[in-house]
């Protein structure tokens, strides 16, 4: 509108130049010819209509910028002009140089929001960022899980709302009342009464974010203190066990109370048994130990499964003849690269497992299969299984799961085999089919990966 009222106010001015020149025309002096007045006439006439026109051209050029301001500012990143050919073309340029620097600059801007948020997305620790007065103006994935919410339900809400935790809330509103220093707490969330680390961080120049507020699961950490605990306990009663045992035998012999002879060899054999099982148990233990550091060294060469049970179940002969045992290997050959030695240590400590679960007279079976680049392997026996809730442990140190496992060697069998199996770059897990005893599976690459010791070592 104002570029139209620009135009006619210069047509305006344009005629009333031309009615000025034509009034002055009649009062020309007469020594002068009517041929130079009527160039002169046309003269200005032609200049006055290029100014009209350059005017016109102005105008629509104002008019267009105008539009094409609107329409970016609606969102429109890619709005242009067209190029002005008359005293506007410095606006028509200049402004479509602003719109491609807006665009870049926005691009720029969306760009870093996009790494932002997966970033935040990738973590799985909960982020929520919250405005001064608690409104949630940002959360992560791992929030909107944590919280039971749907994709970008939990912004723009109250935070009290969507956590519905009273510790929480009070953890940010004392963030955002300090406004300088964070505040951690350690709670318990939700039904299943989670253990989370919460730490509230006040934002400076974060405009509508004034507070991150991170969630931290110490689920796992909790486990691992508590498996370290309880090795520590178990480690505790297993060297305790025997020591009272032997020292209880060493004060009876010298008080005397037996007579040299028979009964005195019966302790001393005693002694010696007790003796035996500490020395089992600190040599296991220091074996696990190198195991898990990788000062153990394997030296790989091609292995037979099959031979390898079958080397197995001949030094655990005595054992499966005590309680009527036998053990059947299901698979022919089966060829894998690794450590020999390792690998039979892996395969005894299984059939010795399988042993100390099996009833009388059952049968320890082991199997083998081709699984492409991965060969398994499994020994299952016939034993009452293994709890569910125990599954998860069985591979760990000491851990027995029931009091019927009290007495059955010192819980360090399985958890060699997990590390001699994750040394070789394999897997080992446990299972119980209901009624259908335990079954452990050991898959292992067909080929070697782990470091192979150099020419200099092996020499």
């Amino acid at each position: 509108m104002s570029g139209r009222l620009a135009l006619r106010g210069g047509a305006v001015a344009v005629l009333g130049a031309l009615a000025g020149l034509f009034a002055g025309a009649l009062a020309i002096p007469t020594g002068r010819t009517w041929l130079e007045l009527l160039l002169a006439v046309g003269a200005i006439t032609l200049a006055a209509a290029v100014g009209y026109l350059g005017l016109r051209e102005s105008s629509r050029a104002v008019e267009d910028v105008s539009l094409a301001a609107r329409r970016l500012a609606s969102g429109d990143m890619g709005e242009r002009v067209a190029i002005s050919l008359g005293p506007a073309a410095g606006l028509t340029q200049s402004f479509n140089a602003m719109a491609r620097q807006l665009q870049a600059l926005l691009a720029t801007v969306a760009a870093e929001e996009a790494r932002l948020r997966a970033v935040f997305d990738a973590s799985s620790d909960p982020m929520i960022a919250v405005t001064a007065d608690t409104t949630v103006c940002f959360l992560n994935s791992a929030a909107e899980r944590i919280f039971g919410l749907a994709p970008e339900t939990g912004l723009n809400r109250p935070f009290i709302e969507i956590a519905r935790d009273f510790e929480l809330d009070g953890l940010l509103r004392r963030a955002i009342a300090d406004g300088q220093e964070g505040a951690t707490e350690v709670i318990t969330f939700g039904q299943k009464r989670t253990p989370l680390r919460a730490a509230a961080l006040p934002i400076r120049d974060g405009a509508a974010w004034s507070v991150l507020l991170t969630l931290t699961d110490l689920t796992e950490v909790q486990r691992v203190d508590q498996v370290r605990r309880d090795f520590l306990s178990n480690v505790s009663h297993e060297l305790r066990t025997p020591l009272a045992a032997i020292r209880a035998l060493v004060e009876t012999i010298e008080s005397g109370a037996v007579e040299p002879g028979e009964e005195t060899d019966a302790f001393l054999a005693r002694v010696r048994q007790q003796v035996d099982r500490l020395t089992l148990l600190v040599s296991e233990l220091l074996d696990l130990s190198r195991i898990e550091s990788g000062a153990v060294e394997l030296v790989p060469e091609p292995v037979d499964l099959s031979q390898l049970f079958a080397e197995a179940s001949s030094l655990m002969r005595h054992r499966l003849d005590a309680e009527e045992l036998r053990t059947e290997f299901d698979s022919g050959p089966m060829v894998v690269e690794g450590d020999r030695s390792a690998l039979l240590r892996v395969v005894c400590n299984l059939v010795d497992n399988a042993i100390k679960f099996s009833p009388r007279g059952g049968t320890i079976r082991a199997s083998a299969r081709d699984e492409g680049d991965l060969v398994a392997f499994e020994v299952r026996d016939e034993g009452p299984g293994i709890a569910e809730s125990d599954l998860p442990r069985v591979f760990e140190r000491f851990y027995k799961g029931d009091a019927s496992r009290a007495n059955s060697g010192v819980g360090l069998g399985l958890a060699i085999v997990k590390h001699i199996v994750r040394a070789h770059g394999g897997t080992a897990a446990a299972s119980s089919p209901p009624g259908a005893g335990a079954v452990f599976t050991v898959r292992l690459p067909r080929h070697f990966v782990a470091t192979r010791p150099s020419l200099s070592r092996t020499a």
